[in-house]
């Protein structure tokens, strides 16, 4: 079901919808980046309930995205076809037990940090470095080095793909990098986090390195998806055993010569070869160029294959995901 076809079903569907609903809403204002063709319908739910009504009334042959805070995302510019669920209304903490917090999906997980902070609860200072929501952090399995969103949780609730509402403990979950294998069709609308209690002061001053450090390796001054790339590993032989090794992305582009490289509105990051920037009137096009051309030259130059941190998503030329030589 493509086009008119499509779009003539979306707007049935929401016929007598008493909620927030947009129909061909440009997506650039919604993601960190600036840059997105329109959504064919974007809804706005009140609460974890309202989730679930929606996605039954969604549910049969419309394709459904969530969006929390819209970083770590590229939106080409022929648009997201379906419905786009923006969870942003979803923003509510509170405490839950001496050591433990919940927290909806659509809260900033840098707000979550500081929050957390005035509760004296240690485990999430390296949040307060990372733009996204709590959804999306938990998805992807944010973190920074030695310190990632799995470790601290300890439970999430799930709206599944009929409209159901379940709550799985953290070790029903796979974690791995920058990677959580969920039920499919799920979508996170809350999470529990098992933190530590500790002196606020010391809570805050490891906040404060971790912005300081954010502020002098980062560009913040441009529109960005934070990292483009995942840090990739390699498996090396040692004696009788296999020793996973880690590159830095950003340094591999760095080492290539890239930083700097422009196409169009875009730019690696002078600052951080891993970050792409819009100078200004950035195109998707122009960012997946500069994708596809750091793919390239770091496999022919280093032999080793960069895959995409960030997701892609809307209507485009075929996702830069794995390079060609």
């Amino acid at each position: 079901m493509v086009g008119q076809e499509m779009q003539e079903k979306i707007i049935s569907l929401f016929e007598g919808y008493e909620g927030d609903v947009k129909f061909n809403e440009p997506m650039a204002p919604y993601t960190s980046l600036k840059i997105g063709g329109p959504a064919e319908a974007m809804v706005f739910p009140e609460s974890i309930e309202a989730v679930a009504a929606l996605v039954k009334r969604i549910a049969g042959g419309v394709p459904i995205f969530v969006l929390g805070a819209g970083s770590n995302l590229l939106v080409q510019e022929g648009g997201v076809e379906g419905v786009v669920i923006h969870l942003g209304n979803l923003s509510q903490g509170i405490l839950t037990g001496e050591s433990t917090f919940y927290a909806e999906a659509g809260l900033s997980f840098p707000r979550l940090s500081t929050v957390v902070e005035k509760q004296g609860l240690s485990g999430l200072e390296f949040a307060t470095g990372i733009p996204g929501t709590v959804g999306g952090a938990i998805a992807m399995n944010a973190g920074i080095p030695k310190e990632e969103t799995a470790s601290v949780l300890k439970e999430i609730t799930l709206v599944g793909p009929g409209g159901e509402i379940a709550t799985l403990p953290r070790e029903a979950i796979f974690f791995s990098y920058r990677t959580a294998i969920l039920p499919q069709g799920s979508i996170i609308v809350s999470a529990e986090f098992r933190l530590q209690k500790a002196p606020v002061r010391e809570i805050r001053e490891k906040r404060f390195d971790l912005l300081k450090r954010r502020r002098e390796t980062q560009p913040l001054s441009y529109p960005s998806a934070g990292s483009i790339f995942k840090n990739p590993f390699s498996a090396l032989h040692q004696g009788e055993g296999r020793v996973r090794v880690g590159f830095s992305a950003g340094a591999l582009i760095t080492e290539v010569g890239l930083k700097g490289h422009q196409i169009g509105g875009a730019q690696i990051s002078e600052r951080h070869g891993n970050f792409i920037i819009n100078l200004g009137g950035a195109t998707a096009a122009d960012v997946m160029g500069l994708i596809q051309l750091a793919q390239k030259r770091v496999l022919l130059e280093k032999g080793i294959s960069l895959e995409p941190e960030i997701k892609i998503i809307g209507r485009g030329e075929n996702n830069p995901l794995h390079p060609t030589c």
